[in-house]
């Protein structure tokens, strides 16, 4: 229990036996006491008990002038430790004072004691009322000795001239018993009630914190969730960066190569060309040194030599070889595109608001000859409006899509669904409302540890020489280009799922590109 008190300079200190309240308390029922005993004693004084009322009156003017000042210094705040700690003791002096004068161990004071320890434990502190019960057996059992050895003495219980029989003394005697005795009940009823309603704002008190605490739980539960939930999403962003950055670093090594590349191809692939007509020019002429007319002995020394060095042979293969070198160079030009639309070094597409619908229908008329014959294409397309994009670019990710799907079903007959959707408007994207395009096939599907690395360049799951590993590379950095993203869920033997999310409009500067 804490009260604050003046220690003398002014400055307010924390004390630890009583509340103020709780000692103001104490004090009103030190009031109740004195003036109930005093009453009582005045009553009885009138009907012949007690032979001389001044002892009761000293204690009582003892009483009211300890109590007064007990009150005061505890509304006031100052000393309360000291005060109260001087009050106690001086309480059962008086309370000894008075049974000794007036009948010692008859005297029905006694249960002042009672009432006094009590209030005590229920009003200041139970280890000072402890002390306090001690102090009250030492002095009782102080007066009780002295009166006993004839120290002290005590005036007659009875007046001597109060003309009262044995018979109407004894009753009168119990009567006052009686009386003192109710008039304690009431004051320790008075206390119980006090604490009973200081139970009661307790237990209230206790509802409303615990009430408090269940609200701030229910906060904090709401709190943790918005966070789980932030820190997903941050995982999911910091994951997107982690692609994003990689795509970047990539595409400028990726950009670097395509440039070292793209000039030695073309010189093959452009004098391939002028190599075939030479070849051609060179079989025509030895045809016609082979018409010539010559001596046998000089055709047969011409036609060893033309054996031994293979010319025919030669000529037949060169075709064929033309041909190779031609496709090989045609593959590498294909590759090297790749790599440039990788590294997004196309800059001359515009930005342009089109029918996404209108492109998924142009790619799958490009593929049809892939899927006609055995796989079933499902569309499933949502009103939507024209998506400010780069349509040659998006329709490249469409495209690499629908052939990873009819890849992943192979000679199967199989399905591909093309669904496409309206996502409401989201605040935090500056395009304002986002389409969603999802193709899903029936294929083999792909398992948990494949689709981390499928949007890694040159990662591919096709054979040698089937595919190039960066047709969703590609992809990825395009749609991350218009601002959007592209998914995978895949569950092994049950097919795979893509869903590219795009806005609606672009930001009025397009996201730079890399390269």
């Amino acid at each position: 229990m804490i009260v604050r008190t003046d220690t003398g300079g002014g400055l307010p200190s924390p004390v630890s036996f009583a509340t103020q309240n709780q000692l103001l308390w104490a004090v009103r029922v030190r009031w109740l006491v004195i003036g109930g005993f005093l009453f009582l004693a005045l009553v009885v004084h009138a009907v012949g008990l007690f032979g001389s009322i001044a002892p009761c009156l000293r204690a009582a003017v003892c009483g009211v002038i300890l109590n007064g000042l007990n009150h005061w210094y505890v509304r006031q705040r100052r000393r309360v430790t000291l005060v109260t700690a001087v009050a106690i003791p001086l309480d059962h002096v008086l309370i000894t004072y008075v049974v000794v004068n007036t009948g010692g161990v008859q005297s029905p004071f006694i249960m002042m004691y009672v009432v006094q320890v009590l209030a005590t434990a229920m009003l200041v502190d139970t280890r000072v009322a402890a002390l306090s019960a001690v102090f009250a057996m030492l002095t009782w059992l102080l007066g009780i000795s002295l009166l006993s050895a004839g120290h002290l003495q005590a005036p007659p219980l009875f007046a001597t001239d109060s003309g009262l029989g044995p018979a109407s003394s004894t009753s009168v005697y119990h009567g006052m018993w009686a009386a003192f005795l109710l008039y304690c009940l009431s004051l320790l009823v008075y206390l119980g009630g006090y604490i009973s309603n200081r139970l009661r704002t307790s237990e209230r008190d206790l509802e409303d914190r615990n009430r408090r605490l269940q609200d701030a739980l229910a906060s904090l539960s709401t709190a943790h969730k918005d966070l789980t939930g932030a820190y997903d999403r941050l995982k999911q962003a910091e994951a997107h960066l982690v692609q994003s950055e990689k795509m970047r670093s990539l595409g400028q090594l990726v950009a670097g190569v395509a440039h070292e590349l793209s000039n030695p191809i073309s010189f093959v692939s452009a004098n391939v060309e002028h190599l075939r007509t030479y070849v051609n020019a060179l079989a025509q002429a030895l045809d016609a040194y082979g018409s010539l007319p010559l001596p046998a002995d000089e055709r047969a020394r011409v036609e060893a030599r033309r054996r031994e060095l293979q010319v025919d042979r030669a000529l037949a293969d060169l075709p064929s070889l033309l041909d190779d070198c031609e496709e090989g160079a045609r593959r590498t030009k294909r590759i090297v595109n790749e790599l440039r639309t990788f590294a997004r070094s196309d800059r001359h597409d515009s930005w342009e608001r089109v029918d996404l619908h209108r492109g998924i229908d142009s790619t799958l008329a490009l593929l049809t000859h892939r899927l006609k014959e055995h796989i079933t294409v499902h569309r499933d397309y949502d009103e939507l409006p024209e998506v400010e994009c780069l349509p040659g670019p998006l329709n490249q990710v469409f495209m690499n899509l629908l052939a990873n799907a009819a890849d992943a079903i192979g000679l199967k007959n199989g399905n591909v669904w093309i669904a496409t959707r309206l996502l409401s408007a989201d605040p935090a994207v500056p395009g304002g409302p986002m389409v969603a395009i999802a193709i899903r096939d029936d294929g083999v599907g792909m398992p948990p540890d494949l689709q981390t690395k499928v949007f890694d360049p040159f990662f591919t799951t096709k054979a040698v020489g089937q595919g190039t590993g960066l047709g969703l590379s590609v992809s990825y950095g395009i749609v991350e280009r218009h601002g959007g993203t592209l998914a995978l869920a895949s569950v092994p033997g049950a097919g795979s799922t893509f869903t590219v999310t795009l806005p609606v409009r672009q930001p009025q500067t397009p996201p730079p590109t890399s390269g």
